[in-house]
């Protein structure tokens, strides 16, 4: 065996290169000629043994038999002498040739092709390898890669999570606040989903406090609502997905305060509303009931005449009850209750109730109050008065919160939106 001088590796006697690491092997010394040794005498030529001679056996005394027919027996035929076998002869001496090609020069040649088909099939075998595990390795970088990008991805939608979480939390504690002071009650703002809801409340707590309801909602519930505007005024690095509906529900809020504040001056006149409405009941009853002139029935002629231009043109009492029904269902009651209470209301305050009125001073006596006329025992232009001072009521109350509940209409949608930007983060980071 030959060691390779770079790696040590045992080779074949006749390599040439190293079959591990391929380096050149030192030739091998020439191995030294035999020598001749001259052929040994020969052999005695081999003498076969001669064959024996032959023998004829004696005749036997035949057998006495009667004659009979018989086949003539064949001649007997000597067996013949073998032939003989052949001399041995010896194997001559080699004769001497001319010197070949050392031995071992075929195999050195054959031990070279060997050792290259190996090397070769050895870095085959390397390359392959070598790419075996260029392609593991890449899929390996291609899992953690895609592993890393997933963490990434959704250590980012945690954020936009808690992000989100925080502005819920700004929501109940800042407008939150808002809406139980408005609603003078803690309340779930999640729970309502129209408009009507939150009149029905709102209204409920105005029926609390009538005479300070207004006042209220000015001193007590307006600052909560900047409250809220400056706290989320204050939020920053607003997640793309949540950006532009939080700028919606931020918009939202300049809204409701103004509608607030609308609404609280509406309800301050309230109160007279009802007085008024009072008063038509009062003074109208003492007209119906009392023949004679007096400041309160005065002062109730003088409204009629204010509050139904055309009254001197109607006949009788039917009349006035179409008129009023035209008003106060076909048409829109709160306009003309609006009109009446304000330019007419006044003329029914009577300072003093026990002061002498001149007939003269009152024209249109005698012909409301004559047989036929728009006077009626039954009373029922006053139920219909009253039932036109309700209906105007109810829908005054709605167009006293008409601006506010429009901005709560956009303040619930905007709501929405941050919640729905919210639900599809949380969907993707799954």
């Amino acid at each position: 065996m030959v060691s390779c001088p770079r790696c040590g590796h045992q080779n074949l006697p006749n390599a040439t290169t190293c079959y591990k690491c391929g380096t050149a092997l030192p030739a091998p010394a020439p191995a030294a000629a035999p020598a001749f040794r001259p052929p040994s005498a020969p052999a005695p030529a081999f003498t076969p043994p001669s064959a024996p001679a032959f023998k004829a056996p004696a005749p036997s005394a035949p057998a006495i038999s009667p004659p009979t027919a018989q086949a003539p027996a064949p001649a007997f035929t000597p067996p013949s002498a073998q032939a003989p076998t052949p001399a041995f002869t010896p194997p001559s001496a080699p004769a001497p040739s001319a010197p070949s090609a050392p031995a071992g020069a075929t195999g050195i040649d054959s031990v070279e092709e060997y050792a290259r088909q190996m090397a070769t099939r050895e870095a085959v075998r390397k390359r392959n390898r070598m790419i075996v595990g260029g392609v593991v390795l890449a899929i390996i970088a291609f899992i953690t890669v895609r592993q890393v990008q997933e963490r990434n991805r959704k250590a980012a939608a945690q954020e936009k999570l808690n992000y989100a979480e925080k502005f819920v939390e700004l929501e109940k504690r800042e407008t939150g606040a808002f809406w139980n002071c408005v609603m003078a009650s803690e309340v779930d703002i999640g729970m309502f989903q129209k408009g009507e809801q939150f009149q029905q409340r709102i209204e409920s707590a105005y029926f609390t406090q009538q005479k300070t309801f207004a006042d209220y909602l000015t001193n007590e519930c307006v600052p909560k609502i900047e409250r809220a505007r400056q706290a989320f005024g204050g939020l920053r690095d607003t997640p793309a997905e949540l950006s532009a509906p939080l700028d919606k529900y931020r918009e939202t809020l300049p809204k409701l305060q103004s509608g607030l504040e609308d609404y609280a001056e509406k309800i301050k006149s309230r109160g007279s509303v009802k007085d008024t409405d009072q008063l038509i009941q009062e003074l109208g009853t003492a007209w119906h009931t009392t023949p004679e002139i007096n400041a309160e029935t005065a002062a109730y002629e003088k409204f009629l005449y204010c509050a139904i231009p055309d009254l001197a043109k109607m006949k009788d009492g039917q009349e006035v009850l179409e008129y009023m029904k035209d008003q106060c269902y076909a048409k829109d009651p709160v306009v003309f209750m609006d009109r009446v209470r304000k330019d007419c209301g006044p003329m029914l305050v009577v300072a003093d109730k026990e002061a002498k009125i001149n007939p003269k001073s009152v024209p249109t006596w005698k012909q409301s109050h004559k047989q036929g006329g728009i006077l009626e025992e039954e009373m029922r232009q006053l139920q219909a008065w009253e039932s036109c001072g309700k209906k105007s009521r109810k829908g005054k109350k709605k167009e006293d919160l008409e601006q506010f509940l429009l901005a709560v209409n956009e303040y619930m949608a905007a709501r929405s939106g941050v919640a729905n930007a919210a639900r599809g983060i949380q969907e993707a980071a799954k």
